[in-house]
């Protein structure tokens, strides 16, 4: 199935983190980002050889000069075209830090080794590619402010966010409102087709999973685990606690699964005791959540120490990244997520030739860190490469939505394929389905504390499982 798919892809392309971390990665520092008041942002432009500084896992600081291969490079004598600029806007700061811990080296790579020379695009012409990348600081209300100063003010032809629907959904908001062409990633569907005006956005397309899937995912972890089927949630007051809540408890409680509703708390909360006391009142054994990681490491720290003992927990968004289960100390072990990305998904890059492993593994040995599932978002700029390639005015925005409407490539998170609707769903315009799976965080076995293992794969078999799930273990 999978490379049925790619075939039919392949004639389109012919070609939690701390902010000081982050900052260590992207080379740059606080003023550059433009925090405070001021919008600055950071400016990373193709064709440059400024010196990379990475740090290695021993803690040894390696410099390299800019360059190295080159995947797609415009020939001599290819007339020149005007400078192509993108926005990009995801969390660099605060609590959803960690969705940007992988932006800074996939970038690098773009400008390295895909737009170096410029990128010949569907004109016949060689453009300079520039991306500015805006930090929300995990604020809605600041990722529709940069948004608009990107299209209003940054001279941008296109956009992008990832990072959940607290960022994505205010900036496919403005960027509907201001007319700019926009594609995002990592925002459930449901959440993200929401308010869709019928016959579909006309400047927003997205990829992202089903909530549908992910729940399919996470019955195949609980039913290999003996338990009373009582599931607690932990959904907060935001955009993503209220999608989940919609589409989450009605699909387990058709298949005989009770819920017990912890209710909409807000972002931050520090006391769980309440809710941790109903939990235990009720036997909850199965936990289901989608907080922000310093939430659900506060919660957790306070269940444990408060005697709840559940068999299961599943916490999308919290412990999707190393650092936040690493976050749990001794407790993290058990711990179970959607995962959306993996060096075992058997994909490979239109744009690069690369595998998900090959991505993942580049990734740990020129950062020195432990991949992670943001290491997906690679497919923004594989799918901003594929649509300008196409695009018979690069330049132009109408151009641009031609082009993004016959997307389908494979990316090393999967097919996009924005060239028919999703079926069998109606009134759903400008999304493609993402294969998606589910995880399970267990003790390390090399240099890194945890390891991810996928342990359900319903609703994309050709997915391989990697291990069979645990119950948690508490001692």
């Amino acid at each position: 199935m999978i490379d049925k798919e790619r075939a039919q892809a392949e004639s389109k392309v012919k070609g939690t983190v701390s902010r000081r971390n982050f900052l260590k990665l992207a080379g740059i520092t606080s003023t550059a980002l433009g925090m405070g008041a001021g919008l600055g942002g950071l400016v990373v432009a193709c064709g440059e050889t400024a010196e990379t500084t990475t740090t290695a896992a021993g803690g040894e600081t390696t410099t390299s000069a800019g360059g190295g291969e080159t995947t797609t490079s415009a020939s001599a004598g290819v007339e020149t075209g005007d400078e192509i600029k993108a926005g990009y806007v995801l969390p660099v700061t605060g609590a959803m830090a960690a969705f940007g811990a992988a932006a800074s080296w996939e970038i690098d790579y773009f400008n390295t080794n895909v737009w170096k020379d410029g990128l010949v695009c569907g004109d016949g012409k060689k453009h300079k590619i520039t991306c500015l990348v805006e930090d929300m600081q995990s604020d809605s209300n600041r990722a529709a402010q940069v948004a608009g100063d990107l299209i209003q003010n940054s001279g941008i032809t296109l956009i992008g966010a990832s990072a959940s629907a607290a960022n994505v959904v205010p900036v496919r908001d403005t960027a509907e409102s201001m007319a700019c062409p926009c594609i995002t990633y990592d925002c459930p569907g449901d959440a993200w087709n929401a308010g869709q005006p019928e016959g579909g956005f006309k400047w927003c397309w997205h990829t992202w999973f089903l909530l549908k899937d992910v729940t399919a995912n996470f019955f195949g972890i609980w039913e290999q685990v003996e338990t009373n089927k009582k599931i607690g949630t932990l959904f907060p007051n935001n955009a993503d606690g209220l999608a989940f809540n919609a589409g989450m408890p009605p699909a387990w409680e058709a298949i005989g699964y009770t819920t017990v509703d912890g209710g909409r708390f807000q972002d931050g909360t520090e006391d769980y005791s309440s809710i941790i006391s109903l939990f235990k009142k009720e036997g909850v054994e199965i936990l289901v959540g989608v907080c922000n990681p310093p939430d659900f490491s506060n919660f957790w720290n306070q269940a444990v120490q408060q005697g709840l003992q559940v068999k299961v927990s599943t916490q999308p968004k919290a412990l999707l990244f190393p650092d936040g289960v690493e976050a749990l100390g001794d407790l993290g072990a058990g711990q179970t997520v959607e995962t959306w990305f993996h060096p075992k998904f058997p994909f490979k890059s239109d744009v690069t030739g690369l595998t998900s492993l090959e991505v993942a593994d580049k990734f740990m040995a020129e950062t020195g860190r432990q991949w992670t599932q943001p290491v997906c978002f690679f497919g923004q700029f594989e799918v901003w490469t594929d649509i300008l390639k196409r695009a018979i005015d690069p330049t132009n925005k109408d151009s641009i939505i031609e082009a993004t409407k016959q997307t389908k490539l494979m990316t090393v998170g999967g097919l996009v394929d924005w060239s028919m609707n999703p079926e069998p769903y109606s009134g759903w315009w400008n999304f493609s389905r993402k294969p998606i799976t589910a995880g399970q965080w267990v003790k390390g076995t090399g240099q890194y504390k945890y390891d991810l293992e996928i342990v359900s794969n319903v609703t994309d078999p050709d997915i391989p499982t990697t291990a069979k799930p645990i119950v948690i273990p508490y001692a």
